[in-house]
Formats: C-alpha cells, sequence, structure tokens
C-alpha cells in the first residue's frame, strides 16, 4: 500500500492506495499560515499515519509516502528549494518527515503528481507520452514519458505556465513578461472579463458579480457567455485564444498523445470550452491529421494524491 500527500497552502489531503492507483481512504486537515516548517512536516506524518490506521494498515505495510507540493521540489536531496505561499526555503522536508515517521518519503511538484494520477488512473491511462496542464491560479505542467515522471535537469522541468507567448506582455510573477500563465490561466481569464466588462455598462457581469468588479471569477464569465453576454464572450475569446497558443505550442514540442485539462476551468460546458478550444489546438498543431488528443481530466482533486501515492515508481 501507499500513501499520497497533496499538501496546499489551505488544506492537506492525504490518500491511502493500492498499487493501481484506486483510493482506499482519505483524510484532510486544513493547513495553519502559523506554522513552521517542521510543524508542518509534524502534520503532515500525522495525517499520513491517520491514512493508514483508517484503512487498518500498519507502517511496515506502507511500502512508501509521496508528498505533492507547489513550487520547486528536489526529489534526488529530499528539499523542497522554494514554494510560494508555504514556509519552505532550501527545507530538507523528506529528512523532517522521517524524524516523525521513519518510512521511505518521495517528493513531487503538485503539477507532477496530478500527471502521475492521471497517467495511472485517470483520463491519459495507457497513454504515452502524456502531458497534464492544471488551469488555476497559475498553470502548472507535467510529464509522463517511458512510464516515469519528466522532470528535466535539476528537477525544474515542464514549468510550462512560464513558457514565454506574449513578449513584453503581462508581468508575471516569476519576474517575466507574457508568460503562458498570464494568457492561459484562471487568473487571465478573470483579468480579460474585467477588462471587457468596464467597456460595457450593460453586461451581465455587473450583475452576477453585484457591482464588484473584484468580485467576479471564472463561472461567472461562462455563465454570462452562456446568456450570450457580449463582454464576457469577448473575454472568453481571447481567453482560448491565448490557451491555444501554449497547448499548441507543448503539442509541438513534445507531440504527446494526450494532452489533459485539469484545473477548475476545465469542469465548463465543453461547447464553451472545450470545443472551441480544440477547434484552435488542431488548426495550430503542425501534424493537423494525427494531433493529439486534447481531454479533460478525469480525476478532480484525486490526482495529486493518486500521483503522490505513487511517486515511487516513477521518478
Amino acid at each position: 500500500m501507499y500513501i499520497g500527500l497533496d499538501i496546499g497552502g489551505t488544506n492537506m489531503v492525504a490518500g491511502l492506495t493500492n498499487g493501481a492507483g484506486k483510493i482506499i481512504n482519505k483524510v484532510s486537515r486544513p493547513v495553519n499560515k502559523a506554522w513552521d516548517p517542521a510543524e508542518l512536516c509534524r502534520q503532515s506524518a500525522q495525517l499520513a499515519q491517520q491514512a493508514a490506521e483508517v484503512g487498518g494498515f500498519a507502517a511496515d505495510q506502507i511500502k512508501a509516502v509521496g508528498l505533492g507540493l507547489p513550487g520547486l521540489v528536489d526529489n534526488k536531496t529530499g528539499y523542497v528549494i522554494q514554494t510560494p505561499n508555504m514556509p519552505f526555503d532550501n527545507t530538507p522536508i523528506r529528512e523532517m518527515f522521517q524524524a516523525e515517521w521513519d518510512v521511505p518519503v518521495y517528493l513531487g511538484n503538485d503539477a507532477n503528481c496530478a500527471a502521475i494520477g492521471e497517467y495511472w488512473a485517470g483520463a491519459a491511462k495507457d497513454c504515452d507520452p502524456a502531458v497534464v496542464v492544471t488551469l488555476g491560479t497559475g498553470i502548472g505542467g507535467g510529464l509522463v514519458v517511458g512510464g516515469k515522471l519528466y522532470t528535466g535537469f535539476g528537477g525544474a522541468g515542464m514549468e510550462a505556465g512560464h513558457m514565454v507567448i506574449h513578449p513584453g506582455g503581462q508581468l508575471c510573477g516569476c519576474g517575466n513578461r507574457g508568460c503562458w500563465e498570464q494568457y492561459g490561466s484562471a487568473t487571465a481569464l478573470i483579468r480579460m472579463a474585467r477588462e471587457e466588462m468596464e467597456q460595457s455598462p450593460d453586461s451581465a457581469l455587473w450583475q452576477l458579480c453585484g457591482g464588484e468588479k473584484a468580485r467576479v471569477d471564472g463561472r461567472m464569465v461562462f455563465q454570462a457567455a452562456r446568456q450570450g453576454d457580449a463582454a464576457a464572450c469577448r473575454g472568453l475569446d481571447r481567453y482560448l485564444d491565448g490557451l491555444s497558443v501554449g497547448l499548441v505550442n507543448l503539442a509541438n514540442v513534445l507531440f504527446p498523445e494526450v494532452i489533459c485539462l485539469g484545473g477548475g476551468i476545465s469542469a465548463a460546458d465543453d461547447d464553451l470550452l472545450l470545443d472551441p478550444l480544440r477547434e484552435r489546438f488542431h488548426r495550430g498543431c503542425f501534424d493537423k491529421d494525427n494531433p493529439p488528443k486534447l481531454v479533460k481530466a478525469s480525476l478532480g482533486n484525486d490526482a495529486g494524491v493518486v500521483g503522490a501515492a505513487l511517486l515511487c515508481d516513477m521518478v
């Protein structure tokens, strides 16, 4: 049996899985932003042990524990190099975790873990190479090739959200301008919709947000677009253009068998998101007769848990 932990800035989830990536049970707890690295590792270890106990398994029956975290992690050294909104900076998290529970521990970036999860038990099952792109506050990416996770030299590979698609464009949190996540993330969709509604005082978006532009979220954009609202449709079209450019680049450089889209945005209705996105994507692919499949990820929030659990067999 395996245990995967998906550790975020507000919540952590531990799942007990079998070797096929089937989740037996899950437990969770909130993350306190006041925790220092030692306390966060202590809480993580306790949650992992709880997942084993709830499933009726002893520590010596757990083959490995995997930790999925945002940011840059180094499984070879067991360090978290840096991660946003969490107290890790060149932190020896494997050593700290094992001080609480002495089991084999593997580390992975959360987007890489999602790719492993979808490859083993989700929409990318039996597809190789497989790319998973997560559309959230930013854009995460993971790549499985030959049944193994690709992380590049030093573990920083597949930071797809930071490939530049618009030189001199929007300033990104990484310091560069024109990164893909400034045009294809959920944050980008919201920004574009707000820009369009500013030019349209009669937009349905103003009613949906109660007149407070700061309250506009992705769901409102799709809701207004469903109603045929011109401002929402313009913002969505701009977003689909930006999202498709990055996907085409991934397809033409890597040519995976499948690209899976995850994250909250991927839950939108196909006629508003996936269908027009596929049209743009296929038009831009170099091999138009046999482009990679573009599908929605199927595991939802479980992808990170499954992928973390199976890190030991993928790195």
